[in-house]
């Protein structure tokens, strides 16, 4: 669909290294091959502890360095906003022996399972919900005939600062993992019995804070700020202080998760684009008349 235009193209395994200031305009990127790619617009979708970097701050103004700094503020007393904790996942593929074909209230397809609802942090407290989801239970055709794809994890509870500076191939690394997998296959055997010893050998993930900073690029395994409801808090639009920059994600309005930050993506290229692009582009979705 983006390259469907003559002068649209997809880079992919391009690492971006700098974003490319010119007279105080945003004028491309520098990929980390030394490759420069040169545009009108540059709209960043990396959150902003990573988009800091990719500056040359003797290039920023006053109000662009203080636009960031508010960005990754998360100290209360001084107008910031606390990001949210991280995640751990487990994936797997199940033998479905046995198993209902159907999803049903004793054996739904996608559940929650909350170990305390009286802790002090109620839900959000550290490993005590846990999001479960069986896909293929509604849609046979995501795994093959007899089996099942499984997904469980706990929706932005995990705290960072618990896996911070681990070496990912230490033991201790690996036994966190093991617990974390444990906790999530409990939750699961809520209503798949047997769940972790039907795991097809092979198809088992875990993931955890480290793996999405790592893989994502998601600084402290984040996925944007912790707003709290009527404490006034708000999230910045997409235009900065620079003139044809734009930031995008989970950091900027309107929010978390993916409808949220797809819209972000949405909204910024609907503010780049002119007046007459809209109006053209009404004109081919316009509906047909009623005969």
């Amino acid at each position: 669909g983006v390259e469907k235009k003559g002068e649209s193209s997809v880079h992919v395994n391009s690492h971006v290294a700098e974003i490319i200031i010119e007279n105080g305009k945003a004028a491309g990127v520098k990929l980390a091959d030394g490759k420069i790619i040169k545009a009108k617009h540059v709209v960043s979708n990396a959150d902003p502890y990573i988009t800091t970097k990719l500056f040359d701050h003797n290039q920023l103004d006053r109000k662009m360095k203080e636009h960031l700094d508010s960005m990754i503020n998360t100290d209360a007393s001084t107008g910031g906003v606390e990001d949210l904790k991280s995640f751990i996942h487990i994936h797997a593929g199940i033998d479905a022996s046995g198993l209902p074909e159907v999803p049903s209230a004793d054996f739904p397809a996608q559940w929650a399972v909350v170990r305390d609802w009286d802790a002090p942090e109620g839900v959000e407290a550290p490993r005590n919900i846990v999001l479960c989801s069986m896909a293929s239970l509604i849609d046979p055709s995501l795994a093959p005939e007899g089996k099942h794809v499984l997904h469980a994890y706990v929706p932005a509870t995990e705290p960072y600062a618990e896996w911070a500076g681990m070496d990912r191939k230490s033991e201790e690394y690996l036994r966190k993992k093991e617990e974390a997998a444990d906790f999530l296959w409990s939750a699961i055997e809520e209503y798949v019995p047997n769940a972790r010893e039907r795991a097809i050998p092979g198809t088992v993930q875990i993931g955890t804070p480290l793996t999405h900073e790592r893989f994502l690029r998601r600084t402290r395994g984040t996925y944007g700020p912790r707003l709290d409801v009527g404490s006034g808090q708000s999230l910045p639009g997409h235009k900065t202080p620079i003139d044809n920059f734009y930031m995008v994600g989970d950091f900027t309005f309107p929010g978390i998760g993916v409808p949220a930050t797809a819209a972000s993506g949405a909204i910024a290229a609907n503010t780049i684009v002119s007046v007459f692009d809209h109006l053209a582009m009404l004109d081919k979705i316009r509906l047909p008349l009623k005969q």
